[in-house]
């Protein structure tokens, strides 16, 4: 039976997925929270806004097709490729959307993990008698998108409060599609922009626009779509996308 749990890195409209599934990966979700001791009271807990998640593995680049346990003999590349592929967005401070398509042993779905990333730690290793192997170990840490918005300051009457409202530094046309916007799918869907894998087919269905490559003509499906938790659906057309009212 095909193996669908699948740990993939998405960068710039190129997706690519891990030849090799790790024996274990965490991903890491921590409290800023603040302990103190109140006269009278005793120890207290404040909760603060939650700490940046996390997310870590040691794992083999196999310099071989023919292994068992590679997912993409299909598509086979070589280690130089995910070592460039890393190297390059860590290099370039990009940032990076890291996957996990999680299934039972029967092809049934349990959920995914979909978030964007930043990769802040990636080092490889070569052992005598596995030559063209190559093992690795990398962390990542959740992006959160830091651009600074306009405040516009509104007095409905001469004397009266101010209101404040705020919006993004820049207008967006109307009728654009914008990441971040509800949305109604139908259609196939593909886990790469070019339209590879395809993923199933959506109908009626309710998500989010989370990432949009058109800088390149050669992705013929740019828009990538999940779920309202963050969830992973996969890569459709412009013509498939509806405005969710």
């Amino acid at each position: 039976m095909e193996n669908k749990y699948g740990l993939y890195l998405s960068r710039e409209g190129t997706t690519v997925r891990l030849p090799v599934n790790p024996e274990t990966y965490s991903i890491t979700r921590d409290n800023d929270n603040g302990s103190y001791n109140v006269l009278g009271v005793g120890p207290i807990m404040i909760p603060r806004t939650p700490k940046l998640q996390t997310a870590s593995w040691s794992g083999l680049l196999p310099g071989r097709a023919d292994m068992g346990a590679v997912l993409t003999s299909g598509g086979f590349q070589p280690p130089k490729f995910y070592i460039d592929f890393v190297q390059s967005a860590l290099d370039e401070k990009a940032v990076c959307r890291f996957v996990a398509n999680r299934y039972m042993e029967d092809g049934s779905a349990i959920f995914d993990t979909n978030m964007e990333v930043l990769i802040t730690r990636f080092e490889t290793e070569e052992r005598g008698g596995e030559t063209g192997d190559f093992y690795y170990k990398i962390a990542l840490s959740e992006y959160r998108d830091y651009s600074p918005k306009t405040v516009k300051l509104r007095q409905e009457d001469p004397g009266g409060p101010v209101q404040a409202t705020s919006e993004p530094t820049r207008s967006i046309p109307r009728g654009q599609l914008t990441v971040g916007q509800s949305v109604t799918v139908n259609g196939p869907c593909f886990r790469s922009s070019a339209g590879a894998e395809p993923h199933g087919t959506l109908s009626g269905f309710r998500g989010v626009i989370s990432r949009i490559v058109t800088d390149d003509p050669q992705r013929a499906y740019p828009y990538h779509i999940t779920d309202e938790n963050g969830g992973a659906k996969g890569w459709v057309k412009a013509s498939q996308i509806q405005t969710a009212s």
